[in-house]
């Protein structure tokens, strides 16, 4: 199995978050979602700090699929800018590993 990786990024709605979700598993770039908010996000925009609520789309996937993954979020999310974070996973069960790679197969 390639690297497994965490990988993050945030909607301002939980339907954008929920179709994103659908669309890379149905593609099987990723295992599994999950999608958790509101959350309060304060962050730098266009030269000024601005506050809103988001919604968390946290995903499973493998660095062998990272860069088409990355493409069609960057592509597909409605926001200018998207957040899209990768983190290697460095240990995780045997037994969750082997998920893993069997729904990443395509």
């Amino acid at each position: 199995m390639s690297v497994p990786l965490v990988i993050t990024t945030a909607f301002e709605g939980r339907v954008d978050a929920e179709k994103m979700a659908a669309m890379l598993l149905e593609k099987r770039l990723i295992a599994c979602a999950q999608i958790s908010g509101p959350v309060s996000s304060s962050y730098w925009w266009q030269g000024k700090v601005v506050s809103s609520e988001e919604y968390l789309l946290v995903m499973k996937s493998d660095e062998s699929r990272y860069n088409e993954l990355e493409q069609l979020v960057g592509e597909l999310h409605p926001y200018e800018t998207p957040e899209i974070i990768a983190t290697v996973i460095t240990h995780l069960s045997e037994d969750y590993r082997q998920w893993l790679e069997k729904e990443l197969r395509r």
